[in-house]
């Protein structure tokens, strides 16, 4: 058995003593699972009466590490779905369409609403109600990713995400006009905190003179008064990133580009191939669309194998509270520097760049060693 197939084997047996598990089972909806996602503009989605509208579970194994879930949701043509309460974090997506949701909390004579159309990126308040409605003649269709298995496993139980009595008013107010508008606080280099991106594929990006990808941009961002992150990263044609690895939980949604990731188990050593344990090197192909998450402390990297820039957006799944304390960024003593890394990652990124007449663009300088 591969170590992929051990690592599934093991997250599925895991997964199914969950409480999260046992409410997929009794929500009666349709559940996708697998290592990475095609496409989510194409998965099948079944009824799911809880929202009165379709929507499919992505029991995606590496995501489902650190207690993190994902779906995918449509409302119909001038529709709206049921309105909903989640006691836990939930950012939302929009792939297609266009629409608005309202928000309100418990008691509350008034209510927000604010619009949204393809790429728009947004967290709902922990615990507020809201309603979603496609003002469009097509299908509007999201993502939606929630802490909801974490939060059911800590207090064993399942009711208590939609139960819950308690009212988050320091976290949200109805009387918040801007806690839905894309914030003009951006800093070159910081986080960006806002609780709403207009449209993550026109975003603009700032350069990172030391980014993992060679003559990479990014923009880091901090949702739900900076207790969610994520980020927003581009880089060129014939490129790479530098292998790394870090925690689980991190979901990586490509928004431009085709090519692929390449990651294996960090016990592996920094030089898989050359150590004999090429067999063990997961390759995944991605697109538009996509989905993928790296297992916990497993190295990858992510290869731009197209005609154009590729960009993704990555949600790091975690609650954001560790960054309460000083900021310690170890990062970089999570990577492979180039001149250190598997010759074979190198030469396999240049045959497939070949078959594709694709330029290999990284400079000969980046794999000599400093004197």
């Amino acid at each position: 058995m591969s170590v992929k197939e051990t690592y599934v084997t093991e997250m599925k047996k895991a997964f199914e003593q969950t409480p999260f598990a046992s409410w997929l089972e009794e929500e009666g909806v349709k559940v996708y699972e697998g290592f990475t996602v095609e496409d989510v503009r194409e998965l099948e989605l079944g009824p799911w009466p809880r929202i009165g509208g379709n929507a499919v579970f992505i029991n995606l194994y590496p995501f489902m590490e650190a207690g993190n879930g994902v779906y995918v949701a449509e409302i119909p043509p001038g529709s709206k779905l049921e309105p909903e309460r989640w006691c836990c974090h939930k950012i939302i997506f929009i792939e297609e369409g266009t629409g608005t949701t309202e928000v309100w909390q418990e008691g509350d004579s008034q209510t927000r609403v604010f619009e949204w159309g393809p790429g728009s990126t947004f967290a709902i308040p922990i615990n507020a109600w809201h309603r979603m409605y496609n003002l469009g003649s097509q299908p509007a269709r999201f993502l939606v990713l929630t802490k909801a298995p974490l939060v059911m496993k800590g207090f064993d139980s399942a009711d208590f995400i939609f139960t819950c009595p308690h009212i988050f008013k320091e976290a949200y107010s109805t009387a918040n006009e801007k806690f839905f508008t894309e914030a003009a606080n951006r800093v070159p280099g910081k986080f960006w905190d806002t609780n709403f991106i207009v449209n993550a594929w026109a975003t603009p990006l700032d350069e990172v003179p030391d980014a993992k990808a060679f003559g990479g941009a990014t923009v880091g961002f901090r949702m739900a008064n900076r207790t969610f992150g994520g980020h927003i990263s581009a880089w060129p044609v014939g490129r790479y990133h530098q292998a790394h690895y870090h925690d689980s939980g991190r979901l990586l949604h490509p928004l431009q580009g085709e090519g692929y990731v390449m990651t294996w188990s960090k016990d592996l050593g920094p030089r898989p191939f050359e150590s004999g344990h090429g067999d063990d090197v997961v390759v995944e192909p991605f697109k538009p669309g996509g989905l993928y998450s790296p297992p916990g402390d497993w190295y990858h990297a992510h290869f731009n194998a197209d005609t154009q820039a590729a960009r993704h957006l990555a949600f790091y799944g975690r609650s954001g509270f560790e960054e309460m304390g000083p900021r310690v960024d170890n990062q970089r003593n999570t990577r492979i520097n180039y001149e250190d890394e598997d010759p074979e990652v190198r030469r396999l990124f240049k045959e497939k760049l070949d078959n594709k007449g694709v330029r290999f663009d990284m400079p000969a300088s980046l794999y000599a060693r400093q004197k």
